[in-house]
């Protein structure tokens, strides 16, 4: 075990204004009643209002995280932003945040990384080595993603699942045992197609508009995805709770990417974790992308599932297609 000394000294999560129920949507696309529910196992799923943005959401979750963590946002040495799409090419996420956040004139790093659903470990993974380096004292990482903006609801598989969403964490040094215990990724690029936005990048745009307006929407085959997600993720969370040097036994809390219902069947039931013991919120909040992972790792603080000196298993996968799982004393 290499332990990088971190501590979550806060979380918070915010989601869309708009609750949109899945017996809205069948009758909406004319499916039959049940439908998108039986699909996706989603009950209700937030979207956002109109005053709503990508950074709006990520500056009120760290607002929530920081009140959590008894900090202001001029104590911030960096913050860091996930999104699986940005609110816009340029600025980033992050210096968009800050200004919503007021942090001005200070010598605050600010910077966005893009993993996918995957970008919130990503992102915690680049804060907790810049802490343990010395680089920085306090960070926010938030992840934030509006999905419902590009939903294609002519294709059931790519629009039932989602919801829109922003999570976040404050992050110190720690000397009291607290940090990240181990952190493993696997990549498997030749997935590629299976989960994708083929245009609005410098390939395809307005200038070199596609063939199909749908490319720009989001499209995924979640039967392929899954097989390739799925498939030896016990392995590879096997691999990382050795490399912490703990057992399945020793994790009191997983937080999953809340990817599907047959994604959070597959942590309960294929991993060996007992029910009780993995955050499920994918009911009414869909997948929420990026936001995903830290919206269950506040639900998990704020319910008490998730207690200071306890350990937490952060499971997940992302389009390219990649898989990651980290093991985290809090």
């Amino acid at each position: 075990m290499n332990l990088i000394p971190v501590a979550v000294r806060g979380t918070g999560s915010v989601t869309g204004n708009k609750p949109v129920t899945s017996a809205s949507l069948d009758a909406l696309y004319g499916r039959p009643a049940g439908t998108t529910q039986a699909h996706s196992g989603v009950v209700s799923r937030p979207w956002v209002t109109p005053d709503q943005t990508s950074t709006t959401l990520a500056a009120d979750a760290i607002r929530l995280a920081l009140a959590a963590a008894e900090v202001e946002p001029t104590q911030l040495d960096a913050v860091i932003i996930a999104s699986a799409v940005p609110e816009q090419p340029m600025p980033t996420n992050a210096m968009l945040t800050l200004g919503h956040l007021g942090i001005e004139g200070t010598n605050t790093v600010a910077f966005d990384i893009n993993a996918s659903c995957l970008g919130f470990l990503a992102a915690f993974d680049v804060a907790a080595l810049g802490i343990m380096a010395g680089r920085w004292r306090r960070v926010a990482v938030a992840a934030s993603d509006i999905a419902s903006i590009g939903l294609d609801h002519d294709d059931l598989d790519s629009s039932a699942l989602f919801g829109d969403g922003a999570g976040a964490v404050i992050l110190e040094r720690s000397d009291a045992g607290q940090g990240v215990l181990a952190i493993r990724w696997e990549t498997f690029p030749s997935g590629a197609e299976l989960c994708t936005i083929r245009a609005g990048g410098t390939r395809l745009n307005v200038a070199q508009p596609p063939e199909r307006i749908n490319d720009y929407m989001f499209h995924m085959e979640g039967r392929g995805l899954t097989r390739l997600a799925t498939r030896h993720l016990a392995g590879l969370v096997d691999a990382t709770l050795a490399d912490a040097g703990i057992t399945i036994a020793d994790i009191d809390v997983v937080v999953p990417h809340q990817a599907s219902s047959l994604g959070m069947r597959f942590a309960r039931e294929r991993l060996g974790f007992p029910a009780d013991k993995v955050i499920d919120i994918l009911a009414d909040h869909g997948n929420q992308v990026s936001a995903s992972l830290p919206s269950a790792l506040d639900h998990a603080v704020r319910s008490g599932q998730l207690a200071p000196g306890q350990t937490a298993l952060m499971i997940g996968t992302g389009a390219g297609v990649a898989r990651a799982a980290m093991v985290l004393r809090t």
